[in-house]
């Protein structure tokens, strides 16, 4: 049977009535579902005419998504796009995963995909300017499980990246189905979120660089930030100084932090060197470097298991491992930043 844009529908299987919105290739269309329910792409064997009806006469046929055109490139921010995977049925079983990248930048991303409290999948790499990357699929039942995706973009600069931005996205079933529309990156229609309408590309390493770790940790345990009038007055180095000047290893030993260990109290040692490890890391990644190292000594290992917690939810790493060194023994932590 031929069915038009327009014709009211019913999709065989399940019952549900909905109009038919889009002409899809491979003998596929767009049903817009009653209710509020949203879109689902179904093959013309999975439906039929509601109540045997004629379908009503229609003169304008709505270009399909793989007919429509954009002669300009537009910005469209950093989407995630929900792909249906349908099976014979005409009902989705799963979504493949897009990374849409509609900004002029090329950018460092990770993706880490949980439903609950159960970790499902994590990606990271670069993405070029509006380009899209293809990648995990996701299972229909996830969208019942809590399924949740925190994602970390960073824009490549010359000489480094920009700021952090970070989205955390919380998948809510009704919303989710009232999310299909048109893709043009993919030639169909899909399930889009906007996660980032825009992105911060000015260089981070043209800032200034802010107090030592010795200065920031002597500030924060004594909650005396340096006055706006300093920082103001603070010359920024540039991009290649800063990187220049940048020391690929850190000393997390609390002598090499404080000028005096004693008077840091027993039960602060720790929070002074993960904080110093926080903002050792985030300069790392700022300046896009590379590789770094983390000397934790060996001790009773509290630093170091403490590290190894940490480094897992730092973005951008491709991998860290504690093998033996000829100068630091087993007591530093190799990280290797992804490209």
């Amino acid at each position: 049977m031929n069915f038009k844009i327009g014709d009211r529908v019913k999709l065989d299987k399940t019952g549900k009535t909905g109009t038919i919105a889009t002409l899809l290739d491979k003998d596929m269309f767009q049903v817009r579902l009653d209710g509020g329910l949203g879109h689902l792409p179904v093959p013309s064997h999975a439906i039929s005419l509601l109540d045997g009806q004629s379908p009503p006469p229609t003169t304008d046929r709505q270009p399909s998504a793989v007919q429509q055109t954009d002669n300009s490139r537009k910005e469209s921010g950093v989407q995630l796009a929900f792909d249906p995977v349908y099976n014979g049925e005409g009902e989705p079983e799963s979504y493949q995963l897009y990374l849409l990248n509609g900004t002029g930048h090329r950018i460092l991303f990770e993706l880490k995909v949980r439903t609950g409290d159960t970790a499902r999948f994590n990606k990271f790499g670069p993405l070029p300017a509006h380009d899209k990357l293809k990648l995990t699929q996701v299972a229909y039942h996830w969208l019942n499980e809590r399924l949740t995706l925190d994602l970390d973009v960073r824009a490549a600069v010359e000489g480094g990246t920009g700021p952090r931005h970070f989205q955390q996205l919380k998948i809510k079933p009704k919303q989710f189905f009232s999310s299909f529309r048109d893709v043009p990156d993919l030639s169909r229609g899909a399930h889009v979120y906007t996660v980032f309408a825009r992105l911060d590309s000015s260089s981070v390493a043209d800032r200034s660089t802010g107090p030592s770790l010795k200065e920031l940790t002597r500030a924060q345990l004594q909650k005396q930030p340096k006055s706006a009038a300093t920082n103001k007055n603070a010359a920024a180095p540039s991009t290649l100084q800063a990187r220049t000047e940048f020391n690929e290893t850190l000393d997390l030993h609390l002598s090499a932090l404080v000028d005096d260990p004693g008077q840091i109290p027993r039960d602060e040692v720790l929070a002074t060197q993960l904080r110093a490890f926080d903002a050792y890391m985030d300069q790392a990644l700022r300046l896009d470097v590379k590789q770094v190292y983390i000397i934790h000594g060996v001790g009773d290992g509290i630093l170091k298991a403490a590290i190894h917690k940490r480094l897992p939810t730092v973005p951008f790493i491709r991998k860290f491992h504690n093998s033996y060194h000829p100068r630091y023994g087993y007591g530093a932590t190799e990280v290797l930043f992804e490209s």
